[in-house]
């Protein structure tokens, strides 16, 4: 439970369903509910939950350390107690319970094979997933932890992906056919009056992690740069103590006349921020849908991002959507100065965004649970295709 997209999914599944169901809320991490209402903007009431702690590997000070490992164990759990329970709900990738349930997909960590085709950035970022006998015995070890755990293909379980290219994903590698359900957006109140915004700010939000790509995103603006063009980018996000951050933190230093960081910001803080921006950019390639980009969108700035992946779901504009690093560059110095052009796409993005809102999320997860779920329990085995449960279909 830190304070990425699939924490917002949880904290907004667990508001759904507080006022309707007894809900118990399993997890390993220590919880902190008020900065986690903060955060995603949520009004979850833990006297209204029951909390159970996961067991977790002894001598583990971090979720980022031995997560194939650690996972499995909160797996094995989740299974030991889930006779005890009417529904079992995974906010974050599959979770074998044991018996029918409903699955969130968030990223494709789960699946290995799926992992090294898409989470590839670099051969000294990757290492530690190649292929070699170090990673198959670590593989093996958790394999041996989780215990009876089936793959989910081979489960009857409601799979519910979070974008439409996170379904193709999942049915063209592994056969799942799944539902879409897009995660909750923390939209911001509407404008009051208009924002004065620097025309040469950026802005990125995102875990510091290595498939967001963040040196790309600077090295991107670089260019910009050295075009003439004085960009300056605002980094939200907390750095910590990881090889990875520590490397990011060295390459910042390195351009601290115009990049900086913010760390982690939230609720009106955050929006402060980015209402300051006229920019955003984003570089993960794999972006399964992209709660990040939805956000920036929604508060003004206009985004970049990649056209791989599910931000171009939130971001269907092709102006914004580069192919590569100098496409990006390219697209980018086209619109910096339209003001017109800028202002007409915010205005599309703008109402684009309203239609990803946490109410949405909060409503669908309902209908799931109360009508797919119920005919899985009656014995109708067919599982959802995406038009049944996305959003836009719906509407």
């Amino acid at each position: 439970m830190a304070r990425g997209g699939s924490e917002a999914a949880a904290m907004n599944v667990l508001q759904a369903l507080q006022d309707r169901y007894r809900v118990t809320f399993a997890t390993a991490s220590d919880v902190d509910w008020d900065t986690l209402n903060r955060a995603f903007g949520t009004s979850v009431d833990p006297g209204k939950l029951q909390l159970i702690k996961s067991p977790r590997l002894p001598m583990i000070r971090s979720e980022k350390q031995l997560v194939h490992w650690q996972r499995a164990v909160f797996e094995r759990f989740c299974r030991s107690i889930s006779s005890e329970f009417e529904i079992c709900v995974s906010a974050y990738n599959p979770i074998d319970f044991g018996k029918n349930a409903v699955q969130l997909i968030g990223d494709f960590s789960f699946d290995e094979s799926m992992r090294q085709r898409l989470y590839c950035f670099g051969e000294e970022k990757a290492i530690r997933h190649k292929e070699s006998f170090l990673r198959r015995g670590y593989l093996k070890v958790g394999d041996w932890l989780a215990g009876r755990s089936r793959p989910l293909e081979q489960r009857n379980d409601l799979v519910l992906a979070n974008s439409q290219w996170s379904a193709r994903e999942l049915q063209k590698f592994s056969g799942i056919e799944s539902g879409v359900l897009y995660p909750p957006v923390q939209l911001p109140e509407p404008d009051l009056e208009k924002v004065a915004r620097d025309p040469l700010q950026f802005v990125c939000l995102g875990r510091m992690s290595p498939e967001k790509e963040w040196e790309k995103v600077i090295r991107i603006l670089e260019k910009v740069r050295q075009a003439g063009v004085p960009v300056e980018l605002k980094m939200i996000g907390e750095l910590g103590s990881s090889a990875y951050e520590q490397e990011l933190a060295e390459v910042i230093r390195g351009q601290r006349d115009w990049v900086s960081t913010t760390g982690f910001l939230g609720g009106k803080e955050k929006e402060k921020v980015i209402r300051s921006a006229t920019f955003a950019i984003h570089g993960c390639r794999i972006e399964a849908f992209g709660i990040a980009v939805a956000e920036m969108a929604a508060m003004g700035a206009v985004p970049f991002v990649p056209e791989e992946g599910g931000a171009c779901e939130v971001v269907g504009i092709s102006d914004l959507q580069y192919e590569d690093e100098d496409d990006a560059v390219e697209k980018i110095l086209r619109l910096i100065g339209n003001e017109e052009r800028i202002e007409q796409i915010r205005l599309q993005l703008s109402q684009e965004v309203a239609t990803f809102g946490a109410s949405r999320f909060r409503q669908e997860v309902l209908q799931a649970l109360e009508s797919q779920w119920l005919d899985l329990k009656r014995g109708n085995s067919s599982r959802p295709t995406c038009e049944q449960t996305n959003p836009a279909a719906a509407n």
